[in-house]
């Protein structure tokens, strides 16, 4: 009778078990960069100035290799310090009555990435969500991507009756993709602002971080666990050439049986084959810096949570830099640059083009 019971359990254990996606490796990359992020105009009177700077370090397909702090600005102290909750190392410089206009912050790194791809099968369920273990994943009141009812509504109606997390949250990149474009896709949408959800929807729309923003509050909506990850893109044809990355930001979904599954839709979106690894995937061309939006930095900076952080963070006596553009397409005093070479690479004429 014993050993009955336990066959019983043992089946429906195995029954309710996910199915276990193992990612593909599609390719592996290691780059030696450069990164220097410049604090410009700095005012004569300045008496306080602070900087957080996110540098690479180990994460999820990223490992450093090796990394140096080449130099901060002239009097500064500074320390690299972890972000609460893992979101990445950051130089922290503290300077007093800075002397120079200027401040720069020079690290170098050899960085080792990983081209990855989910083979999920859209036919085959991933299991429930435990709700308890992904609060800040699933707060559907996080700025700039706040589940409100038009969230709601749009969501329900692109999921309908499905309640598997991955087939949702593929439905809901593809949906994303339809009704917004990058505006490497269409110039008339918004270069840069906030990333707010809806602000994408609004204007159909804008930057890398709009659509991501609008995706992680879609699928919150329906309780798929969703955040955002920032870094750049070192793409081949910028190798050897100081050059400004921008900034890219990418989208992680949580399905059991897989885990976190990441994916740009701006990428997936504009790839140039429809390939089976235009989803669920991400290139080695990517450098992760860190995760996530509406957070204290550590140690904790003067204005409060930062919503939208480009390259870095500054404060003078107390008061946050603009990160943005001004409204006269003015740039930010705050810039970055990035200088790289590809050390190795196992990529062939037969790896499997991710989207980058």
């Amino acid at each position: 009778m014993l050993k009955l019971a336990a066959v019983i359990v043992a089946s429906l254990c195995v029954a309710g078990s996910p199915r276990i996606v193992d990612p593909q490796i599609i390719e592996t990359r290691i780059v030696d960069l450069t990164q220097t992020v410049t604090l410009a105009d700095i005012p004569k009177d300045a008496k306080d100035v602070r900087l957080w700077v996110p540098i690479p370090s180990d994460a999820s397909w990223q490992r450093v290799l090796d990394r140096r702090v080449v130099s901060v600005p002239a009097g500064g102290t500074w320390r690299i310090v972890r972000q609460a909750e893992g979101r990445g190392d950051f130089v922290v410089v503290a300077l007093s009555s800075p002397t120079e206009k200027n401040a720069s912050v020079v690290v170098q790194c050899t960085v080792e990435r990983k081209g990855v791809h989910f083979p999920i099968d859209p036919n085959s369920a991933s299991g429930e969500i435990q709700v308890e273990q992904f609060a800040a994943a699933l707060d559907k009141k996080s700025p700039l991507m706040m589940v409100d009812t038009r969230i709601q509504e749009l969501a329900d109606k692109i999921c309908g009756e499905e309640r598997d997390p991955a087939r949702q949250a593929h439905l809901l990149m593809m949906a994303v993709a339809k009704l917004a474009d990058h505006y490497s896709k269409d110039p008339s949408k918004p270069k840069c602002g906030r990333g707010a959800a809806s602000d994408c929807l609004d204007h159909g729309g804008g930057c890398c971080t709009d659509m991501h923003s609008l995706f992680i509050a879609l699928a919150r909506a329906r309780g798929v666990p969703a955040r955002m990850q920032y870094g750049y893109r070192l793409s081949d044809a910028t190798a050897g050439a100081e050059f400004d990355p921008g900034y890219r930001c990418l989208i992680e979904f949580f399905a059991p049986g897989t885990g976190w599954v990441p994916t740009d839709i701006v990428a997936a979106d504009n790839a140039e084959t429809l390939t089976d690894t235009r989803w669920e995937s991400l290139s080695a061309t990517r450098v992760w810096l860190w995760e996530g939006r509406s957070f204290d930095l550590t140690p904790k900076n003067a204005s409060g949570p930062v919503d939208t952080m480009l390259c870095g963070w500054a404060e003078i006596d107390g008061k946050p830099v603009d990160v943005l553009p001004a409204e006269d397409g003015t740039p930010s005093k705050l810039t970055r640059k990035v200088k790289f070479e590809v050390v190795k690479t196992d990529r062939v004429a037969t790896t499997p083009k991710l989207p980058e």
